[in-house]
C-alpha cells in the first residue's frame, strides 16, 4: 500500500504551502479511501471493553492487531462518510449534527491510524503527525487562516520567538487560538497547560484561547484483548485550577471520566469535536468567547 504513504507525504508537503484548501481536503478523502481499501483486506477482532457503554474492535492483519476502534463512532459506509465530509467542505454545518460530524472525522482519523498500526511496526509518530495536519486543516478551513507555530517573546534584553502548538490569530481586538493536537494525552498532557500558562504570562490572560483536540484515550492489551480508557481527571482539575485555564477540550471519542469534568469544579468544557464547528461560528460572528 505504497499509495497510502505517498498520499500522506503529499499532504504533509502541501499543508505547509499556500495550496488551495479544497485540494487539501480532497487529498484527505483520497487517503481515507486508500485506507479503506487496505482495511477491507483485514479481519475484525472484537475486543473486551472495560469502558462502560462503549464497545470496541481492532483490525487484524498478519498476526497484528490495530489500536481500538469505537464501534459506535466508526462509520463503515464510505458513501455516508462522503456525504458528511462533502457537507463539511461546503460549509453546510446546519444540516449536520455534532454527532455526525464527530463520527465522520473519527472514522477518517482512526482508519489512517489503524492502517499505519498494521503496516508499520511501533510507529506512533506518523499517526500523530497525520492527526495534527487533519485537525488543523479544519480550523484553517473555518477560520480562513493559516496557523503559525512560533510566537514572539519580548524581554528587556532581546527579542526572540518560542516554538508552540498551532496558533491562529483572529485579528485585532480578538483573541488568538492556541491549538494543541494529540492522538492521546497520557502523561504528556501537562505540557498543554504549561504552554497555555506561558502564553498567559507573556501576553495576558484571555488573549489566547486554549483549545485542545484529541482523538481518544483508549489502550489495548494485545494479549488479553481488553480495552481501557486511561484518564487522570484529578490531575486535570489541578492543572485547570493552579496552572492555567484551557477554554475547551474536544475529543473524537470522548472519555467518560473527562466528560464528567463539565459538571464539577473547576468546570472544564470537554466536548465531542463536532461541536467545535458550531462553537467557532458563535465566537467569530457574535464575539462570544465563552462558548
Amino acid at each position: 500500500m505504497q499509495e497510502v504513504f505517498d498520499l500522506y507525504n503529499k499532504i504533509k508537503k502541501v499543508s505547509k504551502s499556500n495550496k488551495d484548501i479544497d485540494s487539501i481536503s480532497n487529498l484527505f478523502f483520497e487517503l481515507y479511501i486508500k485506507n479503506c481499501e487496505f482495511l477491507s483486506s483485514t479481519s475484525q477482532v472484537n475486543l473486551i471493553s472495560k469502558v462502560p457503554t462503549k464497545q470496541y474492535f481492532s483490525f487484524s492483519y498478519n498476526n497484528k492487531i490495530s489500536r481500538a476502534v469505537n464501534k459506535g463512532s466508526y462509520i463503515p459506509d464510505q458513501v455516508e462518510v462522503y456525504r458528511i465530509f462533502n457537507n463539511l467542505v461546503n460549509g453546510d454545518y446546519s444540516i449536520l449534527s455534532p454527532e455526525e460530524i464527530t463520527k465522520c472525522l473519527y472514522t477518517i482519523s482512526i482508519s489512517f491510524c489503524c492502517t499505519i498500526d498494521l503496516l508499520k511496526q511501533g510507529d506512533q509518530k506518523t499517526p500523530g503527525t497525520f492527526f495534527e495536519y487533519f485537525i488543523s486543516h479544519w480550523f484553517s478551513r473555518i477560520l480562513e487562516l493559516r496557523p503559525t507555530s512560533r510566537v514572539d517573546v519580548l524581554n528587556l534584553d532581546m527579542r526572540t520567538s518560542l516554538p508552540t502548538d498551532f496558533i491562529y490569530d483572529l485579528g485585532q481586538n480578538k483573541p488568538k487560538i492556541h491549538l494543541p493536537v494529540k492522538t492521546s494525552t497520557r502523561e504528556r498532557v501537562i505540557q498543554v497547560w504549561a504552554h497555555q500558562k506561558l502564553l498567559d504570562g507573556v501576553y495576558g490572560v484571555g488573549r489566547f484561547l486554549g483549545m485542545l483536540v484529541c482523538l481518544t484515550e483508549t489502550k489495548v492489551d494485545k494479549k488479553s484483548k481488553e480495552v481501557i480508557e486511561i484518564c487522570v481527571p484529578e490531575q486535570w482539575r489541578l492543572y485547570q485550577m493552579y496552572i492555567a485555564q484551557m477554554d475547551s477540550i474536544y475529543y473524537l471519542d470522548v472519555p467518560i471520566k473527562y466528560f464528567e469534568l463539565n459538571n464539577i469544579y473547576p468546570p472544564i468544557r470537554v466536548k465531542q469535536f463536532g461541536e467545535f464547528f458550531y462553537d467557532i461560528q458563535t465566537l467569530i460572528e457574535d464575539g462570544n468567547y465563552n462558548v
